[in-house]
């Protein structure tokens, strides 16, 4: 009996050809959204597993702060660790972020990570254990103080003594008074005993004084994934 062997020459017709991903790929999208999880703890945003037979790859991730959303110059998170983890494990080089760079709703660079068969990813935010180096950050602890006397809203900076000023800096912002009154402002200058800002309500006193906080967390993980026959044919011969 004769036989005869065919040689494929050409390209596979099911893969892409310029990624070679499956043309029958499909997506996952995960996301979640959090309160600031408490120190020694750590809060999972986003997870995607993938069942046996399947493989793909992480493309895209996202990060979100109510900080960052106030003012997007906040880009670091002092106190917080962002990691993604690939079956408990963390995903090179995405190891320990402790800032956004992939802002949620401004899109992302993308990047292709392959995820083998049966893989569960996650994206999770931690937050170390108070004392240590990455424990704590100038947006974690919460502060607040008061301003004795009254404040007479205007166009000028102006100089106040608030009862504590712990915390309070150049640059800071601060959140000022209650109720429909209620303002945020930056400080322009400080002392040890007073600082500066620009006031554009009036305030009776006490005046509250709180410091601007990171209260809630979201992540984001986008990707491909696929059925992959040598997995399939793996476990025809095994059987």
């Amino acid at each position: 009996m004769n036989s005869t062997r065919l040689v494929a020459t050409g390209l596979d017709d099911s893969l892409c050809t310029n990624c070679g991903i499956p043309l029958d790929a499909k997506y996952f999208d995960e996301s979640g959204v959090a309160e600031l999880p408490g120190p020694s703890q750590d809060v999972v945003l986003a997870r995607f597993q993938l069942v046996p037979q399947y493989c793909g790859t992480l493309e895209y991730f996202s990060q979100f702060t109510d900080l960052y959303a106030r003012d997007p110059s906040r880009i670091e998170t002092p106190g917080l660790e962002w990691v993604i983890l690939a079956n408990n494990r963390p995903l090179h080089p995405y190891l320990r972020l402790d800032r956004v760079l992939n802002p949620w709703g401004y899109g992302s660079f993308q990047f292709s990570v392959r995820l083998d068969e049966g893989t569960t990813l996650e994206f999770l935010v931690r937050r170390p254990a108070l004392g240590t180096a990455s424990g704590s950050g100038p947006f974690i602890a919460p502060f607040s103080t008061s301003i004795v006397l009254n404040i007479i809203g205007g166009p000028a900076p102006q100089t106040v003594k608030p009862v504590s000023m712990a915390q309070i800096t150049p640059g800071k912002k601060l959140l000022i008074g209650a109720g429909s009154g209620q303002e945020w402002v930056t400080v322009t200058a400080s002392t040890r005993r007073d600082f500066t800002a620009v006031f554009k309500n009036n305030h009776t006193g006490p005046v509250a004084v709180t410091g601007e906080m990171l209260t809630r967390v979201g992540g984001r993980i986008m990707g491909r994934y696929w059925y992959n026959a040598g997995y399939g044919e793996l476990l025809t011969r095994r059987s």
